[in-house]
Order: structure tokens, then C-alpha cells, then sequence
């Protein structure tokens, strides 16, 4: 694998996640040249997905990595709170929250996570 983009932030907040979801996007857009517009707009809107539970959710610092794979990419959120997110409450139909992960399993190729003591990993891949 080879890192495409790397950012760090030790006090994050929301005004973080349309910066850094186009900065992924271009940082991919250079790499994967072959991609339908589709599947950056997937790759954009899932790394805003990621990147905003963590925001509201995790304890700082917050990392994102973005790396090459073989045949695609992987996008990599860490944060220090080893906690995972509690399952989703139903949601109402018009409501604009709770469908973060739902997404990202539709729209990506494969995603999970990786926990230890002290911090959490939330990994999503895209393929060609």
C-alpha cells in the first residue's frame, strides 16, 4: 500500500469534514484515474460520513489516512475512543442522521473496524 493523504487534527470539529472530504477526493481523483464520477461521489460522501461520527462520537486526536491497494483504496478514521458507535436508534423517515454507516456499507466494497485499549479504527475499501 502507499499513503495518498494523511491529516491529523488534536481538536476537531465539524467545520473539518467538507474540507477534508474534497481533499480525499482529489487525492484519490490523481490516483485512480479510471473511477466513474459515481464512485468518487461515493468515495467523497462516505469519507464525510466517517469523518462526522467520529467528530460527534470519538474522543480527539482524529486521523485519516487514505492508501493505495492493489485494486483500489482504502480510507482509514482513527480516533482515541475505543468505544463503538451504539447500534442506530429507528429513525424516521426525513430524519438526518443514523444512516452513516448504512451508507457506507451500501456504497463501499468492504468496511469494519479495528479496536485496541486506548483507540479505534474504522476502515472502508473501494475497488476498481
Amino acid at each position: 500500500m502507499s499513503l495518498l493523504f494523511r491529516q491529523s487534527w488534536t481538536e476537531p470539529g465539524s467545520d473539518l469534514v467538507p474540507a477534508t472530504r474534497h481533499l480525499v477526493r482529489g487525492s484519490v481523483e490523481k490516483f485512480w484515474d479510471g473511477a466513474t464520477e459515481e464512485k468518487y461521489d461515493d468515495i467523497e460522501l462516505v469519507t464525510g460520513e466517517l469523518l462526522a461520527n467520529a467528530v460527534f462520537y470519538a474522543k480527539a486526536p482524529l486521523t485519516i489516512e487514505v492508501s493505495t491497494k492493489e485494486a483500489g483504496v482504502r480510507i482509514e478514521v482513527n480516533d482515541h475512543s475505543p468505544d463503538l458507535l451504539p447500534p442506530p436508534p429507528p429513525q424516521a423517515a426525513l430524519a438526518e442522521t443514523g444512516r452513516g454507516l448504512m451508507l457506507t456499507a451500501l456504497l463501499s466494497s468492504a468496511w469494519g473496524w479495528e479496536v485496541n485499549q486506548h483507540s479505534k479504527t474504522i476502515w472502508v475499501e473501494f475497488t476498481r
